[in-house]
């Protein structure tokens, strides 16, 4: 009887893509830069010739992701990679979902509110809502932040992930903070018991925030919602009324994209 001997599968590497590779490069370097770079600095940073990068730039800022300032030569991103971002269905169906819910909020707590998302080794502002006023504190559509203890919402988004992420991210956070990483631990647990950061940490420029996780279908953080708080002398704000509300709108658009509605918050393992 003859038996036929299928040849043994190899694996092999996968062919590798340089231009997009050098692209992605540029990109994800500038991507931390909050001023911008010379094209001769982007070729040292990322280990190519100043030939190679005079191209990638070429074409990246002819396609709208870079911008040159005339005047120094300095490369800096645009938002084109957020309107990407934003453009990405379950991003857009959380901005569909919330914003209803974040503008009467906004309204009856005549607070600014936003929601936030992780973004790598940042969280990214993908919505925001006002109260009608003249003037006030909010932050800015699209405003990169780095996962830190110093924001509520960096907090809440390490907070309420499933386990292995949540050490992941609280690894970032201590890292970036420089300190220790039980600290960031024992803190963003103590959030999560408490079903979200109302501890009200105050910033160098007077600012406290309140923020709730949004959950999606598996009991996760999916966002953040917050809303800044800003001192003002000889008015009082009442905390509580504005952490129930809060509280109620974060449970209603987790509601809106699936989050279990017995619980208002997951239980991790």
């Amino acid at each position: 009887m003859d038996v036929k001997i299928e040849p043994m599968a190899i694996s092999t590497p996968r062919p590798g893509a340089p231009a997009l590779e050098k692209g992605l490069d540029v990109l994800e370097l500038l991507a931390t830069e909050a001023h911008g770079l010379t094209q001769k600095q982007i070729a040292e940073r990322v280990g190519r010739s100043v030939g190679e990068i005079f191209r990638m730039l070429g074409v990246l800022e002819q396609r709208g992701y870079v911008a040159r300032d005339r005047r120094t030569g300095d490369y800096t991103l645009t938002l084109q990679l957020f309107r990407l971002a934003t453009h990405y269905p379950p991003t857009r169906r959380l901005q569909q979902a919330a914003l209803p819910v974040m503008e009467a909020l906004a309204a009856s707590n005549s607070l600014s509110c936003h929601l936030s998302v992780l973004n790598g080794s940042n969280f990214l502002v993908a919505a925001t809502a006002e109260p009608d006023w003249p003037m006030g504190w909010t932050v800015k559509l699209g405003a990169v932040f780095p996962l830190s203890m110093e924001y509520a919402s960096a907090r809440v988004l390490a907070a309420f992930q499933h386990e292995t992420r949540r050490a992941e991210l609280a690894n970032i956070i201590a890292q970036h903070d420089k300190t220790k990483l039980a600290a960031v631990l024992a803190a963003i647990t103590t959030i999560m018991s408490a079903g979200g950061d109302f501890s009200s940490t105050e910033l160098d420029h007077g600012v406290t925030s309140l923020s709730c996780p949004v959950l999606d279908p598996s009991g996760r953080a999916a966002a953040a919602l917050t809303v800044p708080l800003l001192r003002e002398v000889g008015k009082r704000v009442d905390e509580a009324a504005i952490a129930a509300r809060l509280r109620d709108a974060a449970r209603r658009i987790s509601s809106v994209i699936g989050a279990p509605a017995h619980r208002a918050m997951p239980e991790f393992g």
